[in-house]
């Protein structure tokens, strides 16, 4: 090796921040106002924002990307007022207070809902349901060979997507897309309430969709109580579920692998799609099980 190729080995990569101001999209690129430069810089997440907004670019190297806003985007916030054609809302977040346009809900939120915020584009705001439950499942009438069945509702506690190469978790939303991994935690909690020997009765999964585009997703298990590595994905199955309660292609095994003694821990995107689904900021039931068992 020349001396050189040697100092460009050696060189390390010159980074830096750079803050700006979004005027429009060209193509896939953003335009970005940089100083008296206009300039169209990539975007690095899913986050659009809005006209005239300040945004943060980070240059390494020379290449730019648009990596996200100047100030903190709070996810969820608390309603402290909302007009009579539940159209608008007034909501308090732990960084301050946004007038936010309200999606349709029933019911609509009212003053003191928690409420989901949506940033990207246009600022919006949706009430986190409560939905109610399914109807549990009669017991078998012969007692069974477990005898009483018993019901349980497990939330998610996390979610996103990430590189399948490398833990880059980019995006709250869990994504079936090419060469990203979405995924659905649920931490130990499914573990620590369904012993190892439970019999199957039933087990469906509540679908919140974000963006419904081309079916095709790769519905698997993953191998993380918690987000932080690449998570292992078991082998998958294309499913194409209405929203709402649903049962997945193969409840069954599901239920064996994610109770105690299993060797799965939430529920996976293995590419395919292009589809969207909720973060837990939108919609706290996102990913949410509802598991049978006797």
């Amino acid at each position: 090796m020349g001396e050189a190729a040697r100092r460009e080995t050696a060189r390390k990569a010159e980074a830096g921040f750079r803050a700006g101001r979004y005027v429009g999209a060209d193509g896939l690129n953003a335009l970005v106002d940089l100083g008296d430069q206009r300039v169209p810089v990539p975007f690095a997440t899913a986050w659009v924002p809005q006209i005239n907004e300040a945004v943060t670019v980070l240059a390494i190297d020379g290449v730019m990307r648009l990596i996200g806003p100047t100030v903190p985007k709070p996810g969820i916030g608390v309603v402290e007022t909302i007009n009579a054609e539940k159209t608008s809302a007034v909501v308090q977040t732990d960084f301050g207070t946004y007038t936010l346009s309200v999606a349709p809900t029933d019911p609509a939120p009212s003053s003191g809902d928690t409420v989901g915020i949506h940033w990207s584009s246009q600022p919006w705001c949706t009430l986190l349901l409560d939905v109610p439950d399914p109807e549990e499942p009669a017991p078998d009438p012969s007692g069974g060979p477990g005898g009483e069945v018993k019901t349980a509702e497990f939330r998610a506690i996390d979610t996103g997507s990430t590189d399948r190469g490398s833990a880059r978790w980019w995006q709250p939303q869990p994504w079936s897309s090419e060469s990203t991994f979405g995924a659905w935690f649920y931490g130990s909690q499914i573990k620590d309430t369904i012993p190892a020997g439970a019999e199957f009765v039933s087990l469906q999964f509540f679908v919140a969709w974000d963006r419904r585009r081309y079916g095709g997703s790769r519905f698997t298990l993953h191998s993380d109580a918690t987000k932080g590595g690449v998570p292992a994905m078991s082998g998958y199955t294309v499913w194409n579920p209405d929203g709402g309660w649903q049962t997945p292609p193969d409840p069954a095994g599901w239920f064996n692998a994610l109770k105690a003694g299993g060797d799965r821990f939430g529920v996976g995107l293995n590419q395919g799609g292009y589809e969207q689904f909720k973060s837990l900021a939108q919609d706290g039931m996102s990913g949410a099980l509802r598991i049978s068992w006797r």
